[in-house]
């Protein structure tokens, strides 16, 4: 069943920070900072470039570095049970190889809302959903020249990780789907995998 993006995307958000502004004040020095670097991987190929030793880099849709950074708080705690409400805005990053006479650069700023079950052993299992915003392509050079606009299409993620005092090494999946914004109706699996580390700031 799909969702209308601006619903689900208005839905993320707000379930994220709905614990952050209804919260009573005594829990409130539960809220930590927290920055995630994560490289991710998969999609569909969009496009792709020959160059002149004969490799042929890809530009694929779930591809690209991605730098996050936000806020987590404990909603819940039994002993060494818990449960964290996780707010993140970043940046995520693809590009070609460097070549004489072709650019290929793709920006999206995700918005992440996420909801995780602290084990006692360290281990936090999260799912939630993410929206990408300003999600551009732009190329420039000999080979292509074209800007394309997508859609805020909302996805799901899922997400595992071990927390080791105050950073964390995890691997996501995210399941998602981008739409030109040109008014046809063209999709993009942008579906991928994902490996992350995260640092924690704050109690």
């Amino acid at each position: 069943m799909r969702i209308p993006s601006a619903l689900a995307s208005a839905l993320a958000v707000v379930a994220a920070a709905l614990p952050f502004v209804a919260s009573p004040a005594h829990a409130q020095h539960r809220i930590r900072g927290v920055v995630r670097l994560g490289a991710e991987f998969g999609g569909e190929k969009l496009g792709e470039f020959q160059y002149s030793d004969g490799s042929t880099p890809d530009v694929v849709a779930g591809a690209g570095l991605l730098v996050t950074a936000g806020g987590a708080m404990g909603l819940w705690a039994r002993g060494a049970h818990s449960l964290d409400a996780q707010l993140n805005l970043g940046l995520k990053y693809r590009t070609i190889p460097a070549a004489t006479n072709q650019d290929v650069n793709w920006v999206r700023f995700p918005v992440e809302g996420l909801l995780f079950y602290r084990t006692p052993v360290g281990l936090r299992l999260g799912a939630g959903a993410t929206v990408h915003l300003g999600n551009v392509l732009s190329a420039s050079g000999d080979v292509l020249n074209a800007r394309t606009e997508f859609q805020n299409t909302p996805g799901l993620l899922l997400q595992a990780e071990y927390v080791h005092r105050k950073v964390a090494f995890d691997l996501r999946y995210t399941a998602m789907q981008y739409k030109v914004s040109d008014g046809s109706s063209s999709t993009l699996d942008a579906s991928s995998i994902g490996a992350g580390l995260s640092f924690f700031f704050g109690r």
